[in-house]
């Protein structure tokens, strides 16, 4: 079972730990039960040799009279009963009642039996003269010292098990971190270089192991994303190039019939054709930077630079603006990172009741600088679809080009534009590299 957000190494180590966890307690509860078993037929042995040679003493008269050996009560081993065939005690140690209670329940046996009771076994033999049973032998083996040895067992094996368990999930944990460290350069080096150098390549080995397998994928693959990337803005150049030339026409054309005609509506139609050739020579300048003028690795600028050279080509119309960002570095070239900004500064002003609202988050690796307005809003389907090219709110006046201009340009920047709040505020957010 595979938990989300876990790296290749935690699942690797806890995969490691649980097997081995699993092996060590196979391992203890397998001893266990031999040691156990050992210590059973150890018991049962020493029970047997015992009670045989008590047997061997026990005398046994013509008329039936059971007579123990001739020792000093003292003497008797604490573990030895000797009882008639009636059950009646012949001899016995002075032990606590309860075990002697064991003993005598065993008195009347006819077969061999044998009882666990108060930490001791019990083993129980008739004596039998001319196939009859003229005695019963009862001895007994204290449990406590088997207990104690098999306790002691079991924490030493519980102890070594952990230390395996804990070692293992080092040894894992090294060895993956050693095995698995080329391939965390190799991508912390491609995400860069996705980001920044898109000619840079992984060095060149003739070694058949997975590495240099991966190093030479990971060089097509690169080939292959920067043959695109370029082919694309190849195309993009070329493109807006030919459109440049008739815009310019156009706008030739329209300036034209505004001075030599003096109806206001005409003037008014006229200018309203100059308004749009002027948003797509924008859109156009904007696409042959991109394409032509690929950002610099070591281009700079700030938060309150970018914000300033923001306003300054736009109109606010009334609408308060509220910009205290700070100079916050950037990873990117003011005059890229304006056009990323711009299309979004400009729908803020168009949407807002009274106000927009500048605001900069910080975080490790870029920067966040999210436009507010106190707009009607959005609805939450539309958060994606404001940056396909050609999408036009009901309101909107443009092309439908802007957000996804943007949106194309911050990515190119190593960033992106979404929408962050649909509604009370509106808020989009452009995500820049930091500095």
């Amino acid at each position: 079972m595979r938990t989300p957000g876990r790296t290749l190494i935690s699942r690797i180590v806890l995969s490691t730990l649980v097997v081995t966890a699993v092996a060590m307690v196979a391992m203890v509860a397998t001893i266990m039960l031999v040691l156990s078993a050992l210590t059973r037929n150890d018991i049962d042995n020493r029970l047997h040799d015992q009670v045989a040679a008590v047997a061997a003493t026990v005398d046994v008269a013509s008329d039936g009279t059971v007579t123990a050996p001739d020792t000093q009560d003292d003497s008797i081993d604490d573990t030895t009963w000797i009882f008639t065939a009636d059950g009646d005690l012949v001899q016995g140690p002075h032990v606590a009642d309860k075990v002697t209670a064991a003993a005598a329940s065993l008195s009347n046996v006819r077969t061999e039996a044998k009882v666990d009771r108060y930490e001791r076994s019990f083993l129980a033999v008739p004596v039998t003269r001319d196939g009859k049973v003229t005695a019963v032998v009862v001895v007994a083996a204290r449990l406590e010292p088997y207990d104690s040895t098999r306790n002691l067992t079991l924490l030493g094996l519980v102890i070594v098990g952990l230390a395996v368990t804990g070692g293992s999930a080092a040894i894992a944990w090294w060895t993956v971190r050693r095995t698995l460290g080329p391939v965390e350069s190799m991508a912390l080096r491609a995400e860069d270089w996705s980001e920044h150098d898109l000619d840079s390549r992984f060095e060149a080995s003739n070694t058949d192991d997975e590495f240099g397998h991966l190093g030479r994928t990971l060089n097509v693959l690169l080939d292959r994303v920067a043959g695109a990337l370029r082919g694309e803005q190849q195309l993009t150049s070329e493109l807006a190039h030919e459109l440049r030339t008739p815009l310019t026409a156009i706008r030739g054309e329209a300036e034209l019939g505004m001075m030599t005609t003096s109806d206001p509506d005409l003037r008014e139609r006229f200018g309203r054709v100059v308004e749009v050739v002027d948003r797509m020579s924008t859109t156009i300048s904007s696409l042959l930077a991109i394409a032509r003028n690929a950002p610099r690795p070591d281009a700079r600028t700030t938060a309150g630079a970018l914000v300033a050279t923001t306003l300054k080509h736009l109109d606010p119309a009334g609408i308060a603006v509220s910009a205290d960002v700070g100079d916050v570095g950037i990873a990117a070239p003011t005059e890229h990172a304006v056009r990323a900004l711009s299309p979004v500064v400009e729908n803020a002003l168009r949407h807002a009741a009274t106000s927009v609202t500048f605001t900069v988050e910080t975080h490790a690796r870029t920067v966040d600088i999210t436009v507010s307005d106190d707009g009607e809003g959005m609805a939450p389907d539309d958060a994606e679809s404001v940056f396909v090219s050609g999408h036009r709110g009901p309101r909107s006046d443009g092309a439908g080009l802007g957000l996804a201009l943007a949106r194309r340009v911050a990515r190119t920047l190593g960033g992106d534009v979404r929408v962050t709040s649909t509604s009370d505020p509106t808020s989009f957010t452009l995500t820049l590299p930091r500095n």
